[in-house]
């Protein structure tokens, strides 16, 4: 049995984007590559309103939709992003069990984001970031 072509592509597609993850942040690992990929989603989602985390989400690709939405729930308590320095510490909580993130993971993040989705749905992502998040999508 094969696998449907939408989940085989989703599945190649998200596997670019973390070796393009790995590549700009110069990990070591693809695992490294979605514990990060994975931290920044999940933190930016959890610093906007759920009308924007749903945006943001729906811009992404199917998989990493998935991955951003993991776990969430409606309604779910909001982080305020004062800084792009706060929102880098609170990626380095999130990742404790794993190697602490570079600094600039966040805008390794965006750079493969930039790169990888079509332009109105880029567009789409980086109007949804919080103020203080802006400058790390431009890089």
């Amino acid at each position: 049995m094969t696998q449907p072509y939408d989940v085989e592509f989703a599945s190649q597609q998200y596997q670019k984007w973390l070796v393009a993850l790995k590549e700009a942040a110069m990990l070591a690992t693809l695992n490294q590559s979605q514990a990060m990929m994975c931290a920044v989603m999940q933190e930016l989602r959890d610093s906007v309103s759920d009308e924007d985390a749903l945006v943001i989400a729906n811009a992404l690709p199917a998989l990493a939709r998935g991955v951003m939405l993991d776990g969430w729930a409606l309604g779910a308590r909001k982080h305020t992003v004062a800084s792009g320095t706060e929102f880098y510490e609170r990626l380095v909580s999130r990742l404790e069990p794993h190697q602490p993130p570079p600094e600039d993971i966040a805008e390794a993040v965006f750079s493969v984001w930039r790169r990888e989705l079509p332009p109105h749905k880029a567009k789409q992502v980086a109007e949804k970031l919080p103020e203080a998040l802006r400058p790390l999508w431009v890089g």
